[in-house]
Order: structure tokens, then C-alpha cells, then sequence
């Protein structure tokens, strides 16, 4: 199954998360919850996608979603914000709306290993 990086910062919505994806079959890398850890997975990892949230402790993922789309590694949002809140390069990226129920969740990911 796929790699995929979980950026949430929430910590019940990470556990949750981890644990669907990893009950799928997934192999998670993370989850994390700070823009650093982030960072540095998007660019060290080898990775087959990606869930982020929008924001982290304040901060914007924007960076986060530029390296992933660099590397052409697919990634949807995981977020409770509307479309005009995503990143501008990034608006036409997956979203999962918080609360989500796990069915969207795995068809999301399914999707993004297309």
C-alpha cells in the first residue's frame, strides 16, 4: 500500500487519522503537527502522498503544499477552512471537510493514488 504523510496538529484527529489509514493497509508517515516536521518529511520522504491540514499552530501549510507539488507527490486537504481559505496555487487540490466520516477519507486517498 501507499506511504502517506499525515500533517495534523490536532492530536485526536492525527490518532484517528493514523489509525484508519494504518487499518488500510497504509504505511503513515507522521502524523506531525508542526510546520518543521512538515517541512522536512515533505523533502526528506520518500512518499506516495499526502494529508494535510490547512493550519498548524497558526501557521500556514502553504510551503508544505509547494514542496509536495514540486516533487509531484499527490496531497489533499484535511480541513474544517472553505476552498478560498486553501493556498491560491493549491485551490484545486482534494479536500476532506472536518468532521469527515472515514468512507471520505479512503475515497480521497484512493483518488490521490490514481
Amino acid at each position: 500500500m501507499a506511504r502517506i504523510l499525515v500533517i495534523e496538529d490536532e492530536f485526536f484527529v492525527a490518532a484517528h487519522l493514523d489509525n484508519v489509514l494504518s487499518d488500510s493497509g497504509h504505511e503513515v508517515v507522521g502524523p506531525v503537527g508542526t510546520l518543521d516536521e512538515a517541512t522536512f518529511l515533505a523533502r526528506a520522504e520518500n512518499l506516495d502522498a499526502a494529508l494535510l491540514d490547512v493550519n498548524l499552530a497558526g501557521g500556514r501549510v502553504d510551503e508544505v503544499a509547494d514542496i509536495l507539488a514540486d516533487r509531484q507527490v499527490p496531497f489533499a486537504f484535511v480541513t474544517a477552512y472553505g476552498v478560498e481559505n486553501l493556498p491560491p496555487r493549491h485551490r484545486n487540490a482534494g479536500v476532506v471537510h472536518k468532521p469527515f466520516i472515514d468512507a471520505d477519507l479512503m475515497r480521497e486517498v484512493r483518488r490521490l493514488g490514481r
